[in-house]
């Protein structure tokens, strides 16, 4: 699911009878990934967890959250029920498909992370040879992978979602309403839909090659 886009560039230029050297960049762009918002729990009862879609409530009049504690490196701190809804309606607002969505449950499967771009860079250069009449090549080659990290560290870094369970399902009040809280990452709530990712092909890696080419 999402969308992918892949191109490749080459040139090769051969000069007298001593070499050629090629240049190659190789793009590749695609969306990451995709997942459902769901509660954490069992919101309607039917013995199975972490499976009921959320509500994108249209403003803070609608919320219903349970006011909690979490004790974090010795400190206790306290989140109430305000703190948490605007800390949601926060949190729908800076999300695209959330935002988008105010006042409908979410779709199975609809939230798509943001699309990733990564650029390879190769450079390589044959020196000719002759070995009984015929033409090889001693090929020196340097492969930047993820160039564009290696221009600038912001780039070519793919995302993950923070969590796709925000909502904490805590059954429901004195009047048969939904009650909830949001999740808390460590000492704060949740404020932010992904995270940069930090695997070996968020960074750049250069490697080079030698071989030679017989004909």
């Amino acid at each position: 699911p999402g969308h992918k886009f892949f191109a490749v560039v080459s040139y090769r230029g051969e000069y007298f009878d001593f070499g050629a050297t090629t240049f190659s960049l190789i793009l590749d762009s695609y969306t990451q990934g995709n997942a459902s918002y769901v509660f954490s729990g069992d919101l309607n009862g039917d013995g199975g967890t972490s499976n009921d879609l959320i509500y994108i409530h249209r403003n803070k009049t609608e919320m219903n959250f349970e006011a909690y504690s979490v004790t974090v490196s010795g400190k206790t701190i306290n989140f109430t029920s305000a703190q948490q809804a605007e800390a949601w309606d926060k949190f729908i607002a800076q999300d695209s498909y959330l935002s988008e969505n105010r006042g409908k449950y979410a779709e199975r499967n609809a939230a798509f992370l943001p699309m990733v771009t990564r650029l390879d860079f190769s450079i390589t250069q044959e020196v000719f040879t002759e070995l009984f009449g015929k033409r090889n090549a001693l090929q020196f080659r340097a492969d930047i992978l993820n160039f564009g990290n290696f221009l600038n560290k912001n780039w070519g870094v793919g995302q993950s979602f923070v969590s796709t369970s925000p909502l904490i399902s805590r059954g429901a009040d004195a009047s048969g309403k939904a009650l909830y809280r949001l999740r808390n990452i460590g000492d704060q709530l949740i404020s932010k839909s992904y995270q940069e990712t930090a695997g070996i092909s968020d960074v750049y890696r250069i490697q080079f090659s030698i071989r030679y080419m017989f004909n």
